[in-house]
């Protein structure tokens, strides 16, 4: 039976490019079994920062987890060393418990209009209304 999942460090490398992640920099060993020497090789993982918490220059420790999207697979577990602002005048760093509760809030969510779809009540969200209103306004002209 498979343990915990490893966490590792690193320090954030891109932050505020991309929505709701960040791009952080590992560092492992690597043997050259040629030369006979180890050397230190950068890996760069995507990882989940929903509060936008981090900033660059951060190290942080991070986990694997279920995948967020296509390329993220790791998520924040703690802000080892800040670089900026002090962690406490930044949003809070979700824990483990309050992860699980957002993923479960959209996927009942997710399976409440997958309900209502099927029984044939029309969903209409803000956005359809937006669009309709602009189709108008083109239609009328």
């Amino acid at each position: 039976m498979p343990g915990p999942p490893a966490s590792l460090c690193g320090t954030v490398v891109s932050a505020a490019r991309m929505m709701k992640a960040v791009k952080v920099r590992t560092t492992k060993q690597v043997y050259n079994s040629f030369l006979k020497k180890h050397f230190l090789q950068d890996q760069f993982h995507l990882v989940s920062d929903p509060n936008s918490s981090l900033r660059q220059g951060d190290s942080v420790r991070i986990a694997q987890c279920l995948p967020v999207s296509r390329h993220i697979r790791h998520v924040v577990v703690e802000i080892l060393a800040p670089w900026g602002p002090a962690v406490e005048e930044r949003p809070p760093v979700l824990g483990e418990l309050e992860r699980f509760k957002v993923r479960q809030e959209k996927r009942e969510r997710k399976l409440e209009r997958r309900r209502r779809k099927a029984e044939g009540i029309a969903d209409v969200s803000q956005g359809e209304e937006e669009v309709s209103e602009a189709e108008a306004q083109v239609v009328a002209a």
